[in-house]
């Protein structure tokens, strides 16, 4: 054998054993971050400003706990679960997602808890002239009304129960735009593309101040609380989590008085409202 040729399979040898010490340590660093304490949560995007200041707020009683969020549509989110996503928390902003996901039973209905409430309201443009109540909708001049749809959403449920509630439901359907994402309806109405829509009072206009310019927008009327089903913002852990008990520290410390304060002061109402 040359002495090139030996130099060649010594070379070759060198490399092989390297990138197997290189593999036995990219092995290693993911089994140590799997078996790290982290929580990853899942959470609607109109209310990142709330759950984001809690969050901070439970680290730094907690500071070896990482908490990884994923803020999208709430719809997004149950869709990306569906599909094989496994967060360890979801959050809620309402019964209809939480309910979809506890029935398919992805989440552990035992665990489900209720945080905090909203106020929902109709919004339009500050554009749009002679709409100074939700009954002012019927005016021929409303023509269009955006709402999440009721069948996907919490917020486009509780409006459609709202509307069905005071009897404007029925002459209204026609008008109502439903949309996929709550967040386009809020926009369709804000940008003045419609007439009006029904949303959470805040949400995302403060609770996700960066998804919504709501300088253009005005709050036309809160409707009456006794008008739809208590909105209930939820949390829950998903079945098959690892990280049940760093889940039952973050979701108690939710209800905590610390931590309603957290949420109350980015625009959700405490969860006593409910009771």
């Amino acid at each position: 054998m040359s002495r090139l040729a030996q130099v060649l399979i010594i070379v070759l040898l060198i490399a092989v054993v390297g990138m197997g010490a290189l593999l036995l340590a990219r092995g290693r660093t993911g089994s140590e971050t799997t078996t790290a304490d982290s929580l990853v949560i899942y959470a609607p995007c109109g209310m990142s400003s709330p759950i984001t200041t809690a969050t901070h707020a439970f680290r730094q009683a907690n500071p070896d706990v990482q908490i990884p969020i994923v803020f999208d549509n709430a719809i997004v989110l149950v869709r990306k679960i569906r599909a094989g996503d496994r967060p360890d928390v979801f959050i809620s902003p309402g019964e209809v997602e939480m309910k979809q996901l506890a029935d398919e039973r992805f989440i552990d209905s035992s665990t489900v808890e209720d945080f905090g409430t909203l106020d929902l309201v109709v919004i339009a443009s500050t554009k749009t002239q002679g709409l100074d109540t939700i009954s002012a909708l019927t005016s021929p001049a409303i023509e269009t009304i955006s709402l999440a749809d009721p069948s996907l959403n919490s917020v486009g449920y509780y409006g459609q129960k709202g509307l069905e509630s005071l009897g404007l439901w029925d002459s209204l359907k026609a008008k109502v735009l439903p949309r996929e994402y709550p967040l386009e309806a809020v926009t369709l109405a804000t940008t003045g593309q419609v007439d009006a829509g029904i949303t959470y009072l805040t949400c995302p206009l403060d609770t996700a101040p960066e998804k919504a310019d709501g300088s253009d927008v005005r709050i036309v009327e809160t409707f009456p609380r006794d008008s739809y089903p208590p909105i209930r913002l939820q949390i829950g852990i998903l079945k098959g989590s690892s990280k049940v008990e760093i889940a039952e520290r973050y979701i108690e410390f939710l209800l905590s008085p610390e931590g309603q304060q957290a949420v109350a002061t980015n625009g959700i109402l405490p969860v006593e409202v409910l009771q």
